[in-house]
């Protein structure tokens, strides 16, 4: 079976989709030229760059024209889409073609786009039950988000000694400023691993391995990560995330036990500072640990797996 994922943006929508096709043997990546023209190929897969927008209509319908294209050049059995603008003339391209679409939606409130789309799409694979409402009847599949293996692989420990901070892929102003003031408070200078958006990780399991301790965003694949892991977290929402999904993905998880919440127009040195001492003792990053990782879910990308083999044969 040949599998065409489609994704883009963010390493929110790419690593998922890199996680999937980790269990496929077959498989072609279309994206834009933003990040997943770097993360895609270096992952070992074959990758085209379409054009992409999510306001000019012209790069739109390049888009789709080149999509067209290389889906009837590739002839995959399926598309399997992860998110981000360039998969909507992906999408548009399949069905024109008469093949079969999946989604794959991280958030718990899942992105405009995709509950639009999903109305020509096969099925939907969500990561938490609550977002099957937002979808069209029988349309969700429960799986949870897919992780990639060398994060699946790490084990956290209280005993660790080093605070990591960054702000997703594309980093964070605000982040940025708090946690470089902080750096200048020896109690914590040692402990802070800060990641700026000038020193881009693509190891973050060797980063994720040393952490007692995560101050992030709230994007759903980083959660996926620190559920998977059961690390700790401070959870600091994008503000002008579409539909404030990054606050609803965050509330979710400090409801239960596994983060605490400190929102953007709140945040300084000092609240951060304050968050990072309240709970930066072994009794409670065990505790709220435990809580994460009640929150992971094996196997999701296996899952995807087996159902598209099973309804594709």
């Amino acid at each position: 079976m040949k599998i065409c994922f489609s994704c883009g943006g963010t390493g929110g929508h790419i690593y998922p989709a890199l996680a999937i096709a980790e269990k496929f043997a077959d498989c072609f990546f279309i994206g834009s030229h933003r990040l997943e023209k770097t993360l895609v190929p270096q992952a070992g897969h074959k990758f085209y760059a379409i054009p992409a927008s999510n306001k000019d209509p012209r790069a739109v319908a390049a888009g789709f024209y080149q999509a067209v294209k290389i889906l009837a050049r590739e002839k995959p059995d399926l598309v399997i889409a992860t998110g981000g603008y360039v998969t909507v003339p992906v999408i548009l391209a399949a069905r024109l073609l008469g093949k079969k679409v999946y989604l794959q939606e991280q958030n718990i409130l899942p992105g405009r786009v995709n509950r639009y789309l999903s109305r020509i799409a096969a099925k939907a694979f969500v990561a938490f039950a609550g977002a099957a409402k937002y979808f069209p009847r029988n349309k969700a599949v429960l799986t949870g988000n897919p992780v990639r293996k060398d994060i699946l692989n790490i084990s956290f420990s209280p005993n660790n000694t080093k605070i990591l901070v960054f702000g997703g892929s594309l980093s964070a102003n605000s982040i940025n400023t708090a946690t470089n003031s902080l750096k200048a408070r020896k109690s914590l200078l040692n402990s802070l691993v800060h990641l700026d958006g000038t020193n881009y990780q693509h190891d973050m399991a060797g980063l994720y391995s040393n952490a007692k301790l995560c101050v992030c965003r709230a994007g759903a694949t980083t959660l996926s990560e620190l559920a998977a892991i059961g690390l700790p977290s401070i959870l600091i929402p994008y503000p002008r995330a579409a539909d404030n999904h990054q606050e609803f993905n965050a509330r979710y998880f400090e409801e239960r036990g596994a983060a605490v919440l400190l929102l953007d127009k709140d945040l300084t040195a000092d609240s951060l500072a304050a968050a990072i001492n309240r709970i930066d003792n072994p009794e409670t990053l065990t505790r709220m640990s435990n809580a994460a990782k009640t929150l992971h879910f094996k196997n999701a990308a296996e899952k995807i797996k087996n159902f598209i083999e099973k309804t594709n044969i």
